[in-house]
């Protein structure tokens, strides 16, 4: 049961970076702003931007991160003892689709997130 109560609490994690990648991808890699235009609606008053600069990081990142480490706690068990001299350890993973799911979004959007973030970055300009 806590598994569960672990994957609902990383997918509220989620809805933030989720909506936010989704309606960007969507506005500037296709043209479709029906997600993107109330967002830019709601920044466009003054001030709400550069709040909006400082908390989405940490929003964002932090959010997708905290969701990654709990649904990672909730199908990882790691054991380590010692055999003979030597150390063993052990991996076991549970097979829990809905926390995998919540896990593997994470890292999808970590990895769209950091790509963004290098590429605007440091992408070479002329």
């Amino acid at each position: 049961m806590q598994d569960r109560r672990l994957a609902v609490v990383g997918f509220v994690l989620l809805l933030a970076p989720l909506y936010f990648v989704s309606a960007s991808l969507l506005k500037y890699g296709l043209g479709i702003g029906f997600l993107f235009d109330p967002l830019e609606a709601f920044l466009s008053v003054a001030g709400r931007r550069v709040v909006f600069n400082v908390v989405s990081p940490i929003v964002f990142l932090g959010g997708l991160c905290l969701a990654l480490a709990l649904n990672t706690y909730a199908i990882t068990r790691l054991n380590f003892r010692r055999e003979n001299g030597t150390i063993v350890s052990t991996v076991r993973l549970k097979l829990r689709l809905s926390n995998i799911a919540v896990a593997v979004v994470s890292i999808l959007l970590l990895a769209t997130l950091l790509g963004y973030v290098f590429l605007e970055n440091f992408a070479y300009r002329y």
